[in-house]
């Protein structure tokens, strides 16, 4: 299925004159979830990262007791992508329910507030 930006609501250039010396061409990135080969870019991850290398980590005190698990994410990801294809009018209630389920936040117990946590990749280009 091919996806593209829908049409602009309004023309904004008609709206406020004053801004179309300022309009230029720009790419918009839709990224999909994937399997990257090494050679080729990724958001989101998974990051190709050297073995040799320390993956970096956060050593600034706040508090690390709580947060989300990645495979909490990645299930909301997966269960809003299939809610939201062409022909489907969202989430239904179960979903719903799914949804708020792998939203909470999860305790870590003997996790202190200076523990290095590893960071969160986003881009790898």
């Amino acid at each position: 299925m091919t996806r593209s930006t829908p049409p602009r609501p309004l023309d904004i250039e008609a709206e406020f004159p004053e801004l179309a010396d300022h309009r230029a061409v720009c790419t918009r990135l839709h990224p999909r979830p994937g399997v990257p080969k090494p050679g080729e870019s990724s958001v989101g991850g998974p990051l190709l990262w050297p073995m040799d290398e320390l993956w970096p980590v956060c050593r600034k005190p706040h508090p690390r007791s709580r947060g989300r698990r990645i495979e909490d994410v990645h299930e909301q990801r997966r269960v809003l992508a299939q809610a939201w294809l062409p022909g489907d009018a969202g989430p239904t209630d179960e979903e719903r329910g799914v949804l708020r389920s792998l939203g909470r936040e999860h305790r870590v117990p003997g996790v202190d507030d200076t523990d290095p946590i590893p960071l969160l990749p986003l881009a790898q280009l």
